[in-house]
Formats: C-alpha cells, sequence, structure tokens
C-alpha cells in the first residue's frame, strides 16, 4: 500500500512537472506572439508617422513655393512702380534741365 501511494505521489508530481512546463511553454509562445503584434504596431505607426511626416513636409514645400511665388510678384510689381516714376522723374529732370538751359 506504501509503494502504490508513492507511486501515486510521483504520477502527480510528474503530471504537475508537465503542467508547469506545458504553462511555461504557453506563456513563452504568447509573450513570443506579444512581441511579435507589438513590433508590428510599432513598424505600422512609424510607417505611417514617415507618410504623414513627408506628407507634411510636401505641404510645407507647396505653400512655400506659392508664397515665393507672391513674394516676387509683389515684388516685381514694387519694380515696375519704382521703374516708372523714376523714368517720370528723369523725363521732368531732363525738362528742368532744357529749360534752365534754354532761359539761360
Amino acid at each position: 500500500m506504501y509503494l502504490e501511494t508513492v507511486k501515486q505521489i510521483t504520477a502527480v508530481e510528474n503530471e504537475m512537472e508537465q503542467a508547469k512546463a506545458a504553462a511555461r511553454a504557453q506563456v513563452q509562445q504568447q509573450l513570443a506572439e506579444a512581441e511579435r503584434a507589438g513590433k508590428e504596431l510599432l513598424q505600422r505607426t512609424q510607417a505611417q508617422n514617415r507618410a504623414a511626416r513627408d506628407e507634411a513636409l510636401a505641404q510645407a514645400q507647396q505653400q512655400a513655393a506659392q508664397q515665393q511665388q507672391q513674394s516676387q510678384a509683389l515684388a516685381q510689381t514694387e519694380c515696375d512702380r519704382l521703374r516708372e516714376s523714376a523714368a517720370l522723374k528723369m523725363a521732368l529732370a531732363a525738362e528742368e534741365i532744357v529749360r534752365r538751359v534754354v532761359e539761360g
């Protein structure tokens, strides 16, 4: 009877060790799956962030180009206005010089 009890205890201990080993293996597998899923999520998030960054950069470049064109157009308009004003003043100055020479 004692031998039978020892065999039963040994069998139960073996079953418990197998259950522990199975539980450890399952936990390790779950951990590996969680790590893999985490890495995939991180990669997707990084890719999305890169895409968003690239889009924002493209928009910023487009806006900068538009602002540059507007600034150039305004500068050209101001240059044209100054050129016309200078031409008018030069014509008036030339008339004044001719008047002073003639009256002179």
